[in-house]
């Protein structure tokens, strides 16, 4: 009896050492993979924070909080909660969630409006292509955010070269293959950011290879790392490494669209630019005179 206890209270703390190992391992595993959603399929989307939380012996929670930066405007958008447990391991799923009307795209938790990419091949899209800059360019003494979808891909250097001067490029999209449907796949889309290289609302002319490095990485990992996630016949992860083959460095990279941002006024002269497809605004809130 007596070995019996001992050997009971010894195995106690070694057995709960050990669950928690598990479950730290676990928690590492899912803030990488939210990490890496984080840096390739969130467009201009940041984040606030990571961290664990309502933990307990079986696990918790890996929680992370998400805005959007626009022209001095902070705007809330949907968190991210993962669960995770030594026992069971963790949940590993995309960090967007949306709802939708006959024609838009809304975050499920803020019931914000997305700006929406759209590819001409698809066949029989979710929602069809829409042309905001009409309405943003008759607009006055508004603050926008808006998705222009390209006629064609274009280079980092050609947007900039076609964008008019006070409106700033902000989330670069690579597109989807085939007749894929990006309206369909929840906002989950590939893209590089470029915050980072915004200086007093100034953007270089050109990608350098030092700008670009993270992100290819990123999509090579992802590639070859992470579980693929499949919309329709479209499969995520596989189209990264596919980009990543095709661009590997920043003077070739083509895009498929971009996320601007600025005053609906200098929208003006992209009203009928041949080389937009489609528009499609998000945040959209007249100026106060502090910002």
């Amino acid at each position: 009896m007596l070995i019996a206890v001992i050997v009971v209270l010894v195995a106690i703390p070694v057995t709960y050492k050990l669950t928690q190992m598990r479950a730290a391992k676990v928690s590492t595993e899912i803030m990488r993979d939210m990490e890496m959603n984080d840096q390739l399929i969130s467009p201009n989307i940041e984040v606030s924070d990571q961290y664990l939380g309502n933990t307990s012996v079986l696990g918790g929670q890996v929680i992370s909080h998400r805005y959007k930066e626009i022209e001095g405007y902070r705007v809330p958008w949907s968190a991210v909660t993962r669960d995770y447990s030594w026992l069971t391991g963790g949940s590993r799923s995309l960090s967007n969630a949306t709802d939708q009307n006959e024609a838009s795209l809304y975050d499920r938790e803020t019931e914000q409006k997305i700006p929406m990419f759209f590819n001409q091949r698809a066949t029989r899209p979710n929602l069809k292509a829409t042309h905001d800059l009409t309405k943003i360019a008759q607009a006055k003494n508004a603050v926008v955010e808006i998705a222009l979808t390209f006629d064609r891909p274009l280079t980092y250097q050609q947007v900039q070269a076609k964008l008019p001067a006070g409106l700033h490029s902000q989330w670069y999209w690579i597109g989807v293959s085939g007749t894929a449907d990006p309206t369909a796949m929840d906002n989950n889309l590939l893209g590089l950011s470029v915050k980072d290289k915004i200086k007093h609302h100034r953007l270089p002319e050109r990608l350098t290879q030092d700008d670009y490095r993270s992100f290819y990485q990123g999509l090579k990992y992802a590639a070859s790392h992470t579980s693929n996630i499949v919309f329709d016949d479209f499969s995520l992860y596989k189209y990264a490494g596919q980009y990543a083959r095709r661009y590997s460095t920043a003077n070739r990279a083509k895009f498929a669209g971009v996320i601007v941002t600025g005053n609906s006024e200098d929208f003006r002269s992209l009203s009928k630019a041949n080389w937009i497809y489609a528009s499609s605004a998000g945040f959209f809130k007249q100026r106060t005179a502090i910002k």
